[in-house]
């Protein structure tokens, strides 16, 4: 039994209260609380999307990535499939590819951090709620974050034993199964059991091999055990394992180099303009000219990213005079990928991921009441540890025509060669946090929360030189670390004019702990640190109800960034190297969102975020200015439109539609805003309709996601060096029908 909830037992009265929980998002999608509150006004946190089980249990909604679809202010980006997702709320998230970042987005899977990147594209099954949290994080719960979370909550075992089975197929060979069992309550314990399946063909096809690529086969189990008897005491004990055996994603490429130039000195090998690149006239560094189909190429080799990721956690809480809550978890992630880098038949640059992230986190809360003060306090403490090995192998297509290592700096480029680097990272982080809400009248209550964190960073990494003509070692075992202490806080307002209309207003101080270059290859290249950022963030915001039929809620903010941490591909001896710089940014943006109740069983509801997020003192790794540009992954406008229609046909039979269109502007991958590494405006358009026959409990589905047809990239990476811009695309129109039996 953890030290904590030792302690959680003395201070512990006999009186009985809610349990805290991370958050009980209430109706309004403006306001989240941490716990469910004893008094009014709940908890301000700020701006937050909610999603329910009817959401998040559309046909195609299979991971976390996915949830941009469904909001309007989140962002993803990734050049994996099913690790290390990118997201980026306000602008704000981690840019960084290497599994050593600390995203500036938090994870959350009921009341656990998720804190690996490697594990964050969790699997949405049996999920019964999710919200996406803005703005920066820390004083009421978990890790820290500067720019929001996403927090995910589980179905819970019910009191009545019950089933849930869902089978699925869909286009390109798509097969899912999700079932989930409920054992009732026995004395003083309910269990849930939810497992799933998914498996496709892909859709990408290999013009080479004939095969298809970008499939699907994933599989995971949940295991979620209550004991909460008569008295003050739950526990609550949750065990999952998931894995995927899908191929890494099959990368389209654009050329950079005009193939007039390629043949001579190398020097004088010169790029295309974007123009032309744009329309793939142009060829990469071995002359090859890639498709204009985004779905169809030609590899040298299959790609592969196998993931393991799993974890036990035990949350126990005791209600009373002051409530207590001690959450213990350990999660391991596991990820091993291959990866066709150049996206061509021509082996030039191949990269090979081995990491295994181990994380230990401890976590206790208090919360009581004291007149007019509600207050929270909590400790966090998190430890996690990181191996990985990276394997680069480079011009493989020369080596096999003979062609060796060429060791002339002039030309190094050009010659094929082979390196293995290694590093390690084992981090700790410990915090003190609180808040103190003071009713100051009926209709005001002011907030003030402050966060006190330790996180202390150590890192080595050494790279070997593996062509045999080359010295064995190229870059010898370079050991640092790093401490950062700070301060992070958040004073906040309410006004509740009536209980469904209000406006709040707050100041915050959010902090992100400095890093490493995980990329750092060679002896000139730099490990680090990187100095932790932090962002002082204003908001303002009301929930306001119009009518019984209309609601409105609305927020606008400014973000002052230092030291933002940005990821630079260095232009630098190859192969591309990966460089963390800091950076100073500002972030103006609104968001609002109506929702409405229309004639004829129709609902609406819509939303935006307007942003502008640009870096306003910076000059990257490469010596170039940045001010004035665009922040990664910061759209202008996000707006989501969802329409949906439910009627009762017959006594038996009920019908419920929906509509969603997804509207996102232009996009940037890095700091440069190279017209080439961005994804144009894309509207994304999903439809479903759902048919019940209630007294069977039978649903059947039928869902359309990409209903357009429109190719979308994902994600985008400037291999200048070697004539070629690596992209990732989403999947293209997909049908799905399921069927789902409640026993």
């Amino acid at each position: 039994m953890s030290v904590f909830l030792v302690l959680g037992m003395f201070v512990a009265g006999p009186a009985p209260a809610p349990a805290v929980t991370v958050a009980e998002i209430e109706r309004s999608e403006i306001i989240v609380t941490a716990r469910q509150s004893r008094t009014e006004p709940d908890r301000l946190v700020g701006a937050i999307e909610t999603l329910d089980t009817n959401v998040l249990a559309r046909p195609g909604l299979y991971s976390a990535s996915d949830l941009e679809r469904v909001t309007a202010g989140l962002t993803y980006k990734s050049i994996f499939g099913s690790s290390a997702p990118q997201f980026f709320i306000r602008g704000i998230g981690g840019n960084d590819v290497n599994p050593s970042a600390n995203p500036g987005v938090a994870v959350y899977l009921n009341d656990v951090l998720i804190a690996s990147p490697l594990g964050q594209n969790l699997a949405l099954f049996d999920v019964r709620e999710a919200a996406v949290l803005k703005g920066p994080q820390g004083t009421l719960f978990g890790r820290n974050a500067t720019g929001g979370a996403v927090v995910f909550k589980t179905a819970q075992p019910g009191e009545d034993p019950a089933a849930d089975l869902t089978a699925g197929l869909g286009s390109f060979g798509v097969q899912s199964v999700v079932a989930a069992v409920d054992s009732g309550r026995v004395g003083p314990m309910r269990a849930r059991l939810a497992a799933f399946s998914r498996r496709s063909d892909g859709y990408t096809d290999d013009v080479l091999s004939g095969e298809t690529l970008n499939g699907i086969e994933t599989a995971g189990v949940r295991a979620t055990l209550t004991f909460d008897g008569a008295g003050p005491w739950r526990a609550d004990v949750m065990a999952d394992f998931g894995q995927d055996r899908s191929g890494m994603t099959a990368h389209e490429g654009l050329g950079l180099f005009a193939p007039e130039s390629l043949g001579g000195d190398p020097s004088s090998v010169t790029r295309c303009s974007n123009d032309r690149a744009a329309r793939n006239e142009c060829v990469n560094l071995l002359g090859y000219r890639y498709s204009s189909d985004p779905y169809s190429e030609a590899f040298d080799r299959s790609g592969r990213e196998y993931l393991d990721v799993g974890g036990v956690s035990v949350s126990v809480a005791r209600s009373g005079v002051i409530d207590v809550h001690a959450i213990t978890s350990y999660r391991t992630a596991a990820r091993e990928v291959l990866e066709d880098t150049d996206a061509s038949p021509l082996s030039i640059v191949a990269l090979d991921f081995d990491n295994e992230s181990e994380v230990f986190t401890q976590e206790l809360l208090f919360q009581g009441q004291y007149g007019r003060l509600d207050w929270s306090t909590g400790v966090f403490f998190l430890n996690e540890s990181l191996s990985t090995e990276n394997r680069f192998d480079t011009l493989g297509t020369l080596r096999g025509v003979g062609v060796g290592f060429i060791d002339d700096p002039a030309l190094f480029a050009f010659g094929p060669f082979r390196l293995e680097q290694v590093y390690s990272q084992d981090t700790r982080s410990h915090a003190v946090f609180g808040e103190i809400d003071w009713a100051a009248t009926s209709a005001l209550t002011l907030t003030a929360g402050l966060r006190l964190t330790t996180e202390r960073t150590k890192f080595a990494t050494e790279t070997r030189f593996d062509e045999v003509t080359a010295m064995p070692v190229l870059s010898p075992l370079r050991q640092a670390s790093q401490t950062d202490d700070a301060a992070s806080w958040r004073l906040a307002g309410r006004y509740a004019f009536t209980p469904e209309r209000s406006i709040y207003a707050s100041v915050s101080r959010g902090f992100k702990s400095g890093g490493f270059n995980g990329g750092a290859l060679f002896p000139s290249d730099s490990i680090g640190p990187v100095a932790p950022e932090f962002v002082t963030a204003y908001e303002a915001g009301a929930q306001w109800r119009l009518s019984d039929r209309v609601g409105l809620e609305a927020s606008v903010f400014r973000y002052d960034y230092t030291d933002l941490q940005d990821f630079t591909l260095q232009a630098a001896p190859p192969p591309t190297r990966q460089v963390l710089d800091s950076a100073d940014a500002e972030m103006l943006g609104a968001d609002v969102r109506v929702e409405t109740r229309l004639p004829s069983g129709f609902t609406a509801a819509a939303g935006a975020s307007l942003l502008d997020a640009t870096f306003v003192d910076f000059v990257d790794a490469n010596g170039v200015d940045r001010s004035g540009n665009r922040l990664t992954a910061a759209p202008e406008v996000s707006a989501l439109l969802s329409l949906d229609w439910q009627a009762q046909l017959t006594p038996i039979w009920f019908a419920r539609a929906n509509l969603n269109l997804k509207h996102r502007s232009e996009i940037f991958f890095d700091n440069s805003n190279d017209a080439l590494l961005k994804s144009k405006d894309a509207t994304l358009t999903d439809m479903t309709f759902n048919l019940e026959h209630r007294p069977a409990q039978v649903t059947v589905s039928v869902s359309v996601r990409n209903l357009t047809n429109e190719a979308v990239v994902v994600d985008a990476l400037n291999i200048a060096e070697y004539g070629f811009i690596q992209q990732t695309y989403a999947p293209p129109r997909t049908v799905f029908v399921e069927l789902r039996k409640r026993l």
